[in-house]
């Protein structure tokens, strides 16, 4: 089929032709001769059996005397009958009574009689009918012919068949011939003026319509096209010669911008800079800030206790006493008043020293407050001086700064924190840069937990490493992270959180690459926790890849 494709189209028609013509004939001539030999047997098997029978009325009185001479002089008249090869007549007991054969000297096998009727073999048609005398049957008679007269025919009209097939399929390709040209001479002056604008690309020529059939409307359709495709090709060669000129332009003006966009660049990564050292401030702020609400609770409760104080009593009883200084024995002894003042300045003394008590550990839990303020600010203070300097510092002292700033949102969110330090390694890095990592990942592993609603809300850091570098990571229980985000949580601007800026992870990101190392990410679904993994060599110059938690 796939050689019959690519035919030219004139060659198709012919071809179709011919063969439709051939398959017609072919089928004429084949119904024909089956139905001639059909007729020929059926005809062939009635003269054998009227012969058969008349032969049997004629050996019917030879059987009836035993007569079996009589019977095969009458077999013997067969002979006139050339495709008759033999012949038998049996008697009542079915013995061979009289035979003839057409090739003699050949000792024939006869068959047993049996009811009368006809069979065709592959070579011979037999026949057995009953001899009968006065109604009663007294014998029987065999004939068998060949086949050689049905087989002379069939092959005289298979030639005459293959004659009138052969002048049919000639006949077929001379008419053939002549008629595909009003089909296949305008499909092939329309596939070379296809071709002829294929090659020149000249689509101003069109093709000469020689009908009104389908073809017409084909050439129709086709020179529409051509002049469709001219009109959009000189659309095109418009819009070109301008897109040609404004990149002309723009790449002039792009000459001009691209050290403004160098600055830009240099503008942005300063900015991001900023920004994670905002993170930082942010979160000591933070941490101030809840410390401060401690000591505003602590200075409250005293303020309260002092206004409460039991200690002006004491000038009270300065009075009475002065009052009655001349005769403050009797006072004390006789006076029913008086006898009240000794158990009075007991019960007096013991509620002074248990407000004293109070008083001193608030004061004691105000100081402790401030320290941890000063903390946090020095802690702060001594990042922002290093910044920029390479210190050789331990990874677990990183972490536990990082957590003391976020310790107070932490802990008024319910947030338990668990360490897994598994090793306790030394790098050599920039502090503050490692700190701005670290504080923005707790603070956003603490607001994924308090979103999710739990109970047991819980944020794990551990620490790993290996010949290659360090690994931190920072694992939360929290709401989790959709599929689609984790390619897109470290864009610049990327934000899952309402109040959120998408800052933090993107300077992150660009903060860890400076250091050689990298941040990575891993959640396995929405409400099943997050997995922030800060990897970072133990030089500067080292660089680590994105390793998996561990």
């Amino acid at each position: 089929m796939r050689s019959l494709r690519d035919l030219p189209i004139k060659h198709k028609l012919t071809l179709i032709s011919m063969v439709t013509s051939g398959a017609a004939l072919l089928l004429a001539c084949g119904s024909f001769m089956s139905y001639e030999q059909i007729t020929y047997r059926h005809e062939m098997a009635r003269d054998l059996s009227i012969t058969a029978r008349m032969i049997g009325f004629n050996c019917a009185a030879a059987l009836s005397f035993n007569d079996a001479a009589s019977a095969e002089q009458t077999l013997k008249g067969l002979n006139v009958e050339p495709h008759i090869v033999a012949a038998c007549v049996y008697d009542m007991a079915n013995h061979t009574f009289a035979t003839y054969n057409s090739a003699a000297g050949v000792n024939y096998r006869w068959p047993v009689p049996r009811g009368s009727g006809e069979e065709f073999g592959p070579d011979s048609l037999e026949i057995f009918q009953k001899i009968e005398s006065g109604g009663e049957k007294i014998g029987t008679i065999y004939v068998r012919s060949n086949l050689e007269e049905i087989h002379a025919l069939w092959r005289r009209y298979a030639a005459i068949a293959a004659v009138v097939l052969l002048v049919a399929i000639l006949v077929a390709w001379l008419v053939a011939t002549k008629l595909q040209r009003v089909i296949s001479e305008p499909v092939r002056q329309l596939a070379a003026i296809a071709s002829r604008v294929t090659a020149e690309k000249d689509y101003s020529i069109r093709a000469i319509k020689r009908g009104d059939d389908e073809l017409g409307r084909l050439i129709d359709g086709f020179n529409a096209m051509l002049g469709e495709i001219q009109r959009r090709e000189g659309d095109l060669q418009a819009a070109q010669d301008g897109l040609e000129r404004r990149v002309q332009e723009r790449t002039e003006a792009l000459r001009i911008e691209v050290k403004e966009r160098e600055n830009l660049h240099r503008q942005l990564l300063e900015t991001s800079r900023q920004a994670g050292m905002a993170e930082v401030a942010t979160g000591v702020l933070h941490n101030v800030g809840n410390v401060l609400n401690s000591v505003n609770v602590s200075a409250t409760l005293v303020a309260d206790r002092m206004r409460r104080s039991k200690s002006a009593n004491v000038g009270k009883v300065s009075v009475l006493l002065g009052e009655h200084e001349a005769d403050i024995a009797a006072y004390l002894t006789g006076d029913p008043n008086g006898k009240m003042i000794p158990a009075y300045l007991a019960t007096l003394a013991e509620q002074l020293a248990e407000e004293q008590a109070a008083v001193f550990a608030e004061l004691e839990h105000l100081r402790k407050n401030i320290e941890h303020i000063k903390d946090i600010v020095s802690m702060q203070q001594s990042y922002a001086k290093t910044s920029g300097v390479v210190e050789t510092v331990s990874v677990p002292d990183l972490v536990e700064d990082a957590l003391r700033m976020n310790a107070g949102s932490l802990a008024r969110h319910d947030v338990d924190v668990v360490r897994e330090y598994r090793d306790r390694p030394v790098v050599t890095l920039e502090k503050h840069k490692v700190l701005q990592i670290l504080v923005n990942l707790i603070r956003n592993a603490k607001y994924a937990c308090d979103e999710s609603g739990r109970v047991n809300k819980q944020l794990t850091v551990k620490l790993t490493a290996d010949d290659r570098g360090v690994s931190i990571a920072i694992i939360d229980n929290g709401v989790g992270i959709l599929a689609e985000n984790l390619t897109r949580i470290f864009a610049h601007g990327f934000t899952t959180r309402k109040t959120g800026h998408g800052f933090g992870l993107h300077n992150g990101a660009i903060a860890a690459k400076e250091l050689g190392g990298s941040i990575s990410v891993h959640s396995d679904g929405p409400d099943q926790g997050a997995t922030f993994t800060l990897s970072l060599p133990y030089k500067p110059n080292a660089i680590i890849h994105d390793k998996s938690p561990s």
